[in-house]
């Protein structure tokens, strides 16, 4: 008894010998071919990247200290002392602090620390969306978006501190005018509240090192827009460049899986 595929091969004429010589070219053929990898995303930490990564955990460092402008008496140094900053404006209408070196309630000061919430947040958010699309390979297919990105997360922080000096400057004409409150409670030498002198506190230094790292992160984004990327331009290569030797020309009987008989 014949198998069907040996009834087969003698019908057409071949062989069984030159059948399996062919199997055993195509899979020889096949096994030269490498398999077929999943494409992964390029995840790169550019120095931009790590400078903003820096930036956004002293802004977040900045927002969660409260004290970005301090008050003291200078004739008591045990005394107490006023605060302002960030915490304080999200909780303005519970909070007992005095108001009155603000210019009250409705006053600039009151308005300088909502306007220095909104940056503060609003730097937040860009250094963080600027961060990880310059972390998932955004500098290499965009990279003036990414360089915006950075320099508008630089330019926040410069607002941030913008604002925190006008406050500040509020604070010490309303303090020169006597609007010293009752915190006090008298306890304030010279007229008007001479003895009161607002100091910068902790976070507005860390805000000032954030611009530092903000700014930067900008410039080395800058920088790398200014450069080519590479495999965006090719180089022809010459007849002397190549150190290998070109592989020498088949002759037409010598492929790879192809038999010809005698």
């Amino acid at each position: 008894m014949f198998s069907n595929s040996t009834v087969l091969w003698n019908i057409l004429g071949i062989s069984e010998s030159d059948c399996m010589f062919s199997n055993s070219a195509v899979s020889s053929e096949m096994a030269l071919v490498p398999p077929s990898r999943p494409t992964a995303m390029a995840l790169s930490l550019s120095p931009a990247a790590v400078c903003q990564c820096f930036t956004l955990v002293s802004l977040c460092t900045s927002v969660a200290d409260p004290n970005w402008i301090q008050i003291s008496n200078s004739s008591d140094p045990n005394s107490r002392q006023l605060i302002y900053g960030v915490a304080f404006t999200l909780h303005a209408a519970q909070n007992l602090t005095d108001t009155a070196p603000l210019g009250g309630v409705n006053g600039w000061g009151m308005s300088l620390l909502y306007a220095l919430a909104g940056v503060c947040y609003s730097g937040i958010l860009l250094s963080s969306s600027s961060f990880l699309f310059d972390f998932l390979g955004g500098s290499r297919t965009h990279p003036r978006l990414v360089a915006a990105l950075h320099v508008s997360a630089a330019v926040l922080c410069l607002g941030a501190i913008g604002v925190c000096a006008a406050c500040f400057c509020v604070i010490v004409h309303n303090l020169r005018k006597g609007l010293i409150g009752r915190f006090w409670d008298g306890g304030v030498s010279g007229p008007g509240g001479a003895g009161l002198q607002p100091y910068p506190g902790e976070s507005f230094y860390i805000a000032v090192l954030a611009l530092l790292f903000s700014g930067v992160a900008a410039g080395l984004s800058l920088s790398g827009t200014s450069q080519p990327t590479p495999g965006g331009d090719y180089v022809p290569i010459g007849s002397g460049d190549s150190d290998s030797e070109p592989p020498p020309a088949r002759e037409p009987g010598e492929e790879l899986g192809e038999v010809f008989p005698e």
